[in-house]
């Protein structure tokens, strides 16, 4: 029996080998080859791969190993990934909701504060991965005012969208949370609006009813 776990443990290994090729080929399940032939093409290091592998798997010890191993963490995930917008492992785990991913690359300089070629913020992807995200990037420097090339500012990105409801974490409405972190700029526009609410700053922790369910954007509050 354990000659033939140590067998399929060296296919296994080998088989992984394989996948990476030499560098010719990729452990990310969007790498592009053809893409080569485009000028802003990028391939990610072995280890930076891995470090996106790990943030999928949310494997926090391997996030680490890979950061010490020279992944980069900063590195943009573009054309090469079938994605000309481009993300950094950081919106892969903000979005993905990998709370303790995202806190392992904050700590090793990750950028809260990166925009994509869509003009996306990096704090849109953090709105919606939960709201315990959205105040990690706050603790890290993420700009609550800034406003993306496209006009939106996080408090328009939340208002139209955010996580279309209470979200669950306290039934906390993502937009209240960055009043409460002094964000006052709305932008000009933002993702299609859905549904409606009525305004309230639901983010209070000092306040008696914090823990209480708030409703949700897409039904209208009844009136006081």
């Amino acid at each position: 029996m354990e000659a033939i776990m140590q067998r399929r443990q060296k296919d296994a290994l080998e088989a992984y080998e394989r996948m990476w090729d030499s560098g010719k080929g990729s452990f990310h399940p969007d790498y592009d080859p053809d893409a080569s032939v485009l000028e802003d093409f990028v391939k990610a290091s072995r280890e930076t791969e891995e470090l996106y592998n790990a943030i999928v798997k949310n494997d926090v010890v391997k996030v680490y190993q890979k950061i010490e191993e020279g992944a980069d963490v900063n590195f943009v995930f573009g054309s090469a990934y079938s994605c000309p917008e481009g993300y950094t492992p950081l919106m892969v785990a903000a979005h993905r909701g990998r709370f303790s991913c995202a806190q392992a690359l904050l700590r090793e300089k990750a950028d809260p504060n990166f925009v994509n070629k869509a003009g996306d913020l990096a704090l849109f992807w953090a709105i919606d991965g939960g709201v315990e995200m959205m105040k990690l990037f706050v603790e890290y420097g993420a700009d609550i005012d800034a406003i993306s090339p496209k006009g939106w500012s996080p408090l328009s990105y939340c208002k139209a969208k955010g996580k279309y409801g209470a979200t669950e974490e306290k039934g906390i409405y993502p937009e209240d949370v960055l009043l409460y972190y002094g964000a006052s700029v709305y932008g000009s526009g933002g993702p299609p609006i859905l549904g409606t609410r009525s305004p309230r700053n639901s983010f209070n922790p000092e306040a008696e009813n914090f823990m209480r369910e708030r409703g949700s954007y897409q039904n209208p509050l009844p009136a006081p």
